[in-house]
């Protein structure tokens, strides 16, 4: 049998050993919680009332954030690969670009520490648009060379009508000045487009407002001159011409 004092000794012990546990159990609890510090929880989740857009077209994108922490910290950064963001916070205005395609919207949520990230995508169609026959060459052996279209206008679905245009500097050498007319009116005059001796053939991709000529349905004479600076066979090529806001048709007058 055990005497009185290794009892007592074992009992010591014990509560020893129990002190020790209790210790180590809150040595731990702090250490996970030291661990937690700035780990809070984010998370995003985005919708848009509508992931199909027409070109210019608008659609309002919403931010649910999941945060643990205090919500007044978190800061929000918008980003688009084309078109523009009106707005800030949770909830923004998607503005479509000029040109069909699939474009990302991205949204980056963050306090500071903790990040998170998350993005939708958009398909943008041309909607109501008239679109040239594309790849066409300015043809001619003259410093100043013309290409005509007819425009038969049906129905006008936007006030601002854009004509945006896309010209290939192939194998001309050297720069050209490009002027629009729409029934003989200058919409763009004179401008500068291309480059001197381009390492490969260059992109020209813009667009015009032409809402202050076309108004109404009708016919309109549309002419694309180039005064060229070097004269070549096949040097420029019109690769697309669209007219965006309007229904209708457009031929090419030879």
């Amino acid at each position: 049998m055990l005497s009185n004092m290794k009892i007592q000794k074992l009992q010591i012990y014990i509560q020893i050993l129990c002190l020790l546990c209790a210790i180590a159990f809150v040595s731990a609890c702090d250490t996970e919680n030291l661990l937690n510090i700035d780990g809070e929880m984010l998370d995003i989740d985005l919708q848009s009332e509508t992931q199909t857009l027409n070109i210019g077209d608008t659609t309002t994108i919403n931010a649910t954030v999941s945060y643990s922490g205090n919500s007044a910290v978190l800061v929000y950064e918008w980003n688009a690969s084309g078109g523009r963001i009106v707005g800030d916070g949770d909830t923004v205005v998607y503005v479509a670009p000029e040109s069909a395609g699939t474009y990302t919207i991205t949204l980056e949520v963050s306090d500071g520490t903790v990040a998170e990230r998350n993005d939708i995508r958009i398909e943008v169609n041309i909607g109501h648009a008239i679109v040239a026959m594309p790849n066409r060459y300015w043809q001619g052996n003259t410093f100043t060379q013309t290409l005509t279209y007819r425009l038969n206008i049906e129905e006008i679905f936007r006030d601002n009508i854009t004509l945006r245009y896309e010209i290939l500097q192939d194998t001309a050498r050297a720069g050209a000045f490009l002027t629009i007319t729409l029934n003989g009116t200058p919409v763009i005059r004179n401008r500068a487009i291309g480059a001197v001796q381009p390492a490969e053939m260059l992109l020209i991709a813009d667009g015009v407002d032409v809402s202050r000529i076309i108004t109404a349905p009708g016919n309109y004479e549309l002419a694309l001159t180039l005064e060229v600076v070097n004269v070549m066979e096949d040097a420029w090529l019109l690769r697309k011409l669209t007219l965006i806001g309007a229904e209708g048709t457009i031929a090419e007058v030879r």
